[in-house]
């Protein structure tokens, strides 16, 4: 093959090169973007579950202060059992609804981490093909090189004296 044409082989293998090196680069950038909008939505869910918790803690203070208000005064021993009675279910209330909380967001964390994880294993993926793709294109870069060179070396006019 004459060196023309192993040129323009060549110049074709460096575009594939450059195009593959700046898809490595736009991988790399979709990492972190990826992970950088993963770690605000994980404090948005923080945040997001803190005040949950907090208006369970305030509908628990609510309803405690109504039982005791509906019983303020009372001296008999019924009507003690039957407060007693209304504050042990509100704290089993508040237990059962904390229990349901704390279950929705695992199951909202867990699913975010399944879909990050997700796209984090298709990146990678993505970016180690890219990579193989590019280190056979540098091999045959480097190949053809030398060919060229060889190429201009042994068509080159020999002047003898």
């Amino acid at each position: 093959m004459g060196w023309a044409a192993l040129s323009l082989r060549k110049m074709t293998l460096k575009q594939r090169i450059n195009s593959l090196e700046q898809r490595l680069v736009n991988i790399s950038q979709e990492l972190q973007s990826m992970y950088d909008s993963s770690s605000y939505a994980q404090q948005a869910l923080g945040v997001e579950k803190t005040q949950a918790q907090m208006a369970l803690q305030q509908t628990y203070a609510n309803n405690n202060a109504a039982i005791s208000g509906a019983y303020q005064g009372s001296a008999n021993s019924q009507d003690l059992a039957e407060y007693n009675q209304a504050l042990q279910q509100q704290q089993l209330s508040l237990m059962y609804n904390q229990m349901i909380q704390n279950s929705l967001f695992s199951a909202k964390e867990q699913s975010m981490q399944e879909s990050i994880n997700q796209a984090e294993t298709r990146l990678e993926l993505e970016q180690e093909q890219v990579e193989t793709q590019l280190e056979a294109a540098r091999a045959e870069y480097q190949s053809l090189d030398q060919a060229v060179s060889q190429d201009i070396q042994d068509g080159a006019i020999k002047l003898t004296a």
